[in-house]
């Protein structure tokens, strides 16, 4: 039977054996990598993402308290390496980068747009058979560019919930913000992500009617 992630880091902790390290790296690297890359939309800074985020990890696993969730501490140590790495693009072309939080300037609101959440969901299912799988990679494709036109913010919180599968109060912890402002960064980013999928999936459940 495979170990939780509370006990890996207590023999981890006990024996400093690298094998139950590295099982934690296993399980997680995957994800990281997914989530990095759908945040920054560039595979090598994902890649050095990961990389440090696991030996952020290594050095400060003493710090870990089971109060949390270890896949909710190893992603927001993800979370801000990510944010630093938006942060020294928006240096390197001279702009500051700017925090966006809707509240500040629209009352929050919590419908959420089924379709969007729906999309996302069926890209990170594994179970697809390979009759689906050119279709969903065509699907990704879409999505990916549609994710990247979300503010960082909107696009961080709809990886963690929608695709991850965070809670709200995990991702709170992981971004350093309230429930509320993640509620109103997953609406508008969710009300975004519709409005630039739809005229396509609507095309194609269109299609498909006719065929």
């Amino acid at each position: 039977m495979d170990l939780t992630d509370e006990a890996l880091i207590e023999n981890f902790r006990k024996t400093r054996d690298m094998t139950m390290f590295q099982s934690l790296v296993r399980r997680y690297q995957g994800r990281i990598f997914t989530a990095s890359f759908r945040i920054l939309s560039n595979a090598e800074e994902a890649e050095e993402v990961v990389q440090d985020t696991f030996l952020k990890v290594h050095h400060n696993i003493s710090k870990f308290r089971q109060q949390a969730s270890f896949a909710a501490w190893v992603f927001k140590i993800a979370h801000n390496l990510c944010m630093d790495v938006l942060r020294n693009r928006q240096r390197k072309k001279g702009f500051r980068l700017l925090s966006f939080d809707p509240q500040s300037s629209a009352p929050e609101q919590h419908e959420e747009p089924v379709e969007a959440y729906n999309i996302i969901s069926q890209l990170a299912d594994p179970g697809a058979d390979p009759s689906q799988m050119l279709e969903l990679r065509e699907q990704g494709s879409i999505v990916a560019d549609s994710l990247k036109q979300l503010t960082d913010n909107q696009r961080t919180v709809v990886v963690l919930h929608d695709i991850e599968g965070f809670s709200y109060q995990e991702i709170a912890e992981i971004v350093g913000t309230s429930i509320g402002t993640v509620r109103s960064r997953l609406h508008y980013g969710r009300s975004k992500l519709k409005e630039l999928l739809d005229p396509y999936f609507s095309q194609q459940n269109m299609s498909a009617v006719s065929r």
